[in-house]
């Protein structure tokens, strides 16, 4: 939950100092910026229960990645329907519903990968079958 939490505060904290005045600015590239989050989540994750089997961590890293979209994608609606409705490339706004729900379909893949990528590269016993 604090990486949708983290992620989520970013994307404001962007806005309050205004990154995101222009679509075409830099709050387009810093966005990229909040993949540490989640990569940061999944390490800490694999580290307090290095001795993980794979199936355990992709079914971990499936949970980790749903609720941080869960909350990620829940700050991003709100963010473009109350917050900032008018940012979008050449004036249109951004379909608010379908880039939440891209948002957790990311999320959900990007922790699946990161847990099993930070498994391999972190786990005691050296990412062996397990």
């Amino acid at each position: 939950m604090f990486v949708g939490l983290a992620t989520g505060a970013w994307m404001f904290g962007e806005y309050a100092i205004g990154l995101h005045d222009d679509p075409s600015g830099a709050g387009r590239w810093t966005g990229f910026l909040a993949l540490l989050f989640p990569l940061f989540g999944a390490y800490r994750l694999v580290t307090r229960s290095p001795r993980t089997t794979w199936p355990r961590a992709l079914c971990d890293g499936l949970t980790f990645g749903a609720v941080g979209g869960v909350v990620s994608g829940g700050a991003i609606l709100v963010y473009f329907v109350f917050v900032n409705p008018e940012f979008g490339p050449d004036d249109r706004p951004v379909q608010a519903g379908a880039t939440a729900l891209a948002a957790f379909l990311g999320a959900l893949l990007l922790g699946a990968l990161s847990v099993l990528v930070m498994r391999a590269v972190f786990g005691r016993d050296g990412g062996s079958r397990g």
